[in-house]
């Protein structure tokens, strides 16, 4: 018993953490590129004098928080 605690303590736990933090990381790199390429689709369209009405990627409904 007291050996699979201390596994438990100095292996598993610690791995389920380093784990959620690379997951977390790669959430935070993920949203950061969808947000880059609606940047750049946008800036485009601007650049063409189009109206650009696709939502934000990190904006929930549709709506980007209250600002236009």
């Amino acid at each position: 018993m007291v050996m699979a605690n201390w596994f438990r303590q100095n292996y598993l736990e610690p791995l389920k953490e380093r784990q959620r933090n690379e997951g977390r990381e790669q959430g935070r790199a993920e949203l950061l590129a969808e947000i880059r390429e609606w940047d750049a689709r946008r800036r485009e369209a601007e650049a063409r004098g189009e109206t650009f009405l696709e939502p934000p990627p990190y904006a929930s409904n549709g709506q980007d928080n209250g600002q236009e």
